[in-house]
């Protein structure tokens, strides 16, 4: 039936409207491949756990977190009595340390999840 309509009253093939249409023909390819790696992507993001978004998070933004209390402890100098100073380094430094830990935690746990990937992967192929 699309055959006729590209087929002249002599018989003869009409490249323009053959080649329309495969254009159009291409243009919907490419949209159903845009639309089913959108929704694998939105699937991904959905399935994600909260530890995982978290440790995404913090892995961006840490660095920005340990500046901000470092430079917050900094300017506080000022205003907190000499009596006080110690308690706040304190604090300041055990948020720091716990910020460290989970940092190297999820460093280290990323590095065992891509070698338990390969392993599995090395097992399936042989």
């Amino acid at each position: 039936m699309a055959d006729k309509h590209m087929i002249d009253n002599n018989g003869y093939i009409d490249v323009q409207s053959a080649l329309k249409l495969k254009e159009a023909e291409g243009r919907v390819e490419v949209e159903k491949l845009n639309a089913e790696s959108d929704a694998k992507f939105r699937e991904l993001l959905i399935k994600e756990s909260a530890k995982e978004t978290a440790s995404k998070h913090l892995a961006k933004f840490a660095g920005l977190y340990l500046l901000i209390l470092v430079l917050a402890f900094i300017g506080s100098i000022k205003f907190i009595p000499e009596t006080s100073i110690a308690v706040v380094a304190g604090l300041i430094t055990l948020v720091v340390t716990s910020l460290s830990t989970i940092l190297r935690g999820i460093v280290e746990n990323g590095d065992s999840k891509e070698e338990t990937h390969i392993v599995k992967r090395d097992i399936v192929n042989k």
